[in-house]
């Protein structure tokens, strides 16, 4: 349970050194003298709230507290070391920004729901859709309606290459919902990610291709549009002319009056033509 303790040389073994067994401690040297350590003091207060965490704080002007400041090897104030199983996990110096904070404390800090999330953020990242997919599910089944958890599931769907399910979720998502911007993109572009998220591609065309892909699904359209281009150039024929379909594919996205699509359109038909 997240509190605000205030921590000396007697209560020390038992707030900070047997807590971190079961959780970790955030313990923050601060001193009145150093206008930085009052505000920083609030924000991590705030932060121990939102996260769940204890935070032990040690006053650097109680000359009683030199033992603790001198064992840590405190440098300057304020500074926060995070003690894990009795020992320190992370040393935090000077003051970061709220999010560059949040993100070193992350790492010893987050709930179970978040930790899941976290892991299956990165087993997508990594391209482990197998392994992402059934720890979608489960988390599905106690919040069927997390927009978030929906769209990572259409994600792990198209890299296992399930367009059509993928498809199905990703037109539920609606304006109102935050994650609409990137469901409406992934669903415009939902060969492309499909492509993107292959493993083992062999063959000189099908790597371009799918590097192509990748630009595409990351809606770098012009790199994308050369490259398809410069496919076509070299293999026209190609997966039954694969690279002029997602031209044309890309063409649809922009619309009719984008200025890329009238760029790469003209050198399509130059090349088509020749």
């Amino acid at each position: 349970m997240a509190k605000v303790v205030q921590i000396t040389a007697e209560n020390f073994e038992t707030e900070v050194i047997q807590a971190s067994e079961t959780r970790a401690v955030a313990v923050l040297f601060s001193s009145a003298e150093y206008p930085d350590c009052a505000p920083y003091s609030q924000l991590l207060g705030s932060l121990s709230t939102s996260m769940d965490f204890t935070l032990g704080v040690v006053s650097c002007d109680d000359r009683e507290n030199m033992r603790l400041i001198q064992a840590f090897r405190v440098q300057s104030v304020p500074e926060v070391h995070v003690v894990s199983k009795g020992e320190i996990g992370d040393v935090i110096q000077g003051v970061l920004p709220e999010a560059d904070l949040k993100k070193r404390l992350e790492k010893f800090f987050v709930s179970d729901e978040a930790r899941m999330m976290m892991e299956i953020e990165e087993a997508i990242a990594q391209k482990n859709f197998d392994e992402a997919l059934p720890a979608l599910d489960a988390a599905l089944k106690n919040a069927p309606d997390d927009k978030k958890l929906q769209l990572l599931w259409a994600k792990a769907s198209l890299g296992l290459g399930d367009t059509e399910k993928a498809k199905e979720i990703l037109k539920k998502f609606t304006e109102a919902d935050d994650q609409y911007r990137e469901a409406k993109s992934l669903l415009e572009l939902l060969d492309f990610h499909a492509e993107a998220a292959k493993k083992d591609v062999l063959g000189k065309e099908a790597i371009v291709y799918q590097q192509a892909c990748i630009l595409a699904a990351g809606e770098q359209f012009e790199e994308a549009l050369q490259a398809f281009l410069n496919l076509y150039a070299e293999a026209p024929e190609w997966n039954d002319g694969a690279a002029k379909k997602a031209m044309l594919t890309l063409f649809g996205v922009l619309g009719p009056k984008h200025e890329l699509t009238w760029k790469y359109r003209a050198k399509l038909n130059t090349m088509m033509f020749i």
